[in-house]
């Protein structure tokens, strides 16, 4: 029994990341929504609607606790201005890293990209790091509590079984 849940845990553990291959590519709000999560600032270059859509889109907590829609609001009027992106109000990592995403609004081709063995994949790769991604450490704690409810529960099992057994008659 207990080599069978933990089949079924390794299956879904497999099973999870092939779902997520084939999952429709993210709106562009969200993409400019992790572009500001990634420094503070947005560094790239979106079509207008997609500032839209991110401040519309933007959690409670960071629309209200963070100067998220200042900030994409000032690199939308930039953009329309064919400038580049401003610096952020309140940069949360003082001297972090100045990469720019330059991902474009829609998409611009195909979405196939080629895997580190050289086969190509059907969509891009999967970034664990993006605000709205699945916190790997809380699937695995949660398999974990999993598999120990089953050890537990196979043991009370084990217990109450030996118990119903009759005794051998005595001579």
């Amino acid at each position: 029994m207990l080599l069978a849940l933990g089949l079924l845990v390794l299956s879904l553990g497999i099973a999870a990341p092939a779902s997520a291959a084939k999952a429709k590519p993210k709106p562009c709000g969200d993409r400019v929504i992790d572009d500001w999560y990634d420094n503070g600032r947005v560094d790239g270059e979106y079509k207008l609607h997609c500032y839209d859509d991110a401040i519309e889109n933007l959690p409670r907590d960071i629309a209200v606790y963070s100067s998220a829609k200042e900030d994409i609001q000032r690199a939308m009027a930039a953009r329309m201005a064919g400038r580049p992106a401003p610096p952020a109000s309140t940069d949360p990592t003082p001297g972090g890293s100045t990469g720019t995403d330059t991902a474009g609004g829609a998409g611009t081709g195909s979405n196939t990209t080629k895997g580190s063995d050289g086969s190509a994949s059907p969509a891009g790769p999967v970034d664990t790091a993006s605000a709205s991604s699945l916190p790997l450490p809380l699937l695995i704690l949660g398999g974990l509590a999993l598999l120990l409810i089953a050890a537990g529960s196979a043991g009370y099992l084990t217990r109450r079984l030996q118990a119903r057994r009759v005794p051998p008659p005595l001579a």
